[in-house]
């Protein structure tokens, strides 16, 4: 294998596939927190916005669930293909 072939299976190996509001995404870590994905989903966006996340297919190895919601301040492990995220924009009251 040559050097150049190495690396490129190095950072192949280092991605992780996930769909976003059904836009799919190659992310080079497996954790994800609510703040991050915010930006991910509505780049850009007021940063006093409040989201809506939720998530299937996560990695529960590392103590998170399998599906389930984030709040602020919280984060999720992901999968290397396959888990997906609804990242919704909330109306305040």
């Amino acid at each position: 294998m040559t050097a150049a072939t190495q690396e490129q299976s190095k950072q192949k190996d280092k991605q992780f596939e996930v769909a976003i509001n059904g836009t799919e995404m190659s992310l080079d870590h497996d954790v994800l927190t609510y703040e991050e994905l915010g930006q991910l989903a509505h780049p850009g966006h007021d940063p006093e916005a409040r989201f809506t996340v939720t998530y299937r297919n996560a990695d529960p190895s590392r103590g998170g669930q399998l599906n389930g919601t984030l709040i602020a301040g919280e984060k999720v492990t992901v999968k290397k293909k396959g888990t997906t995220f609804d990242v919704r924009l909330t109306t305040r009251s």
